[in-house]
């Protein structure tokens, strides 16, 4: 850098540009993998959060079909 700066007085604009650009890019690249891990951990936790609401709606289905199975034992034992 210094060697081209004795030549070009100016070069020090391009080096200076360079390295804000490379971190600017590698700021931006970390920021989006990290992102992305958090997005696939809400996506796995809105599914787990499906998956256990249709166990709970499975659960209350056979709990009302045994109800009805009862109530309908129950009246055709009055008949």
């Amino acid at each position: 850098m210094y060697a081209t700066m004795e030549q070009y007085p100016l070069s020090w604009l391009y080096y200076l540009t360079f390295i804000f650009l490379t971190a600017f890019v590698f700021l931006n690249m970390m920021i989006g993998a990290i992102l992305e891990v958090m997005g696939e951990e809400q996506n796995t936790k809105q599914a787990q959060k499906a998956h256990d609401e249709r166990d709970e709606i499975a659960r209350q289905l056979q709990s009302v079909q045994a109800q009805l199975q009862e109530q309908t034992r129950q009246i055709s034992e009055r008949r």
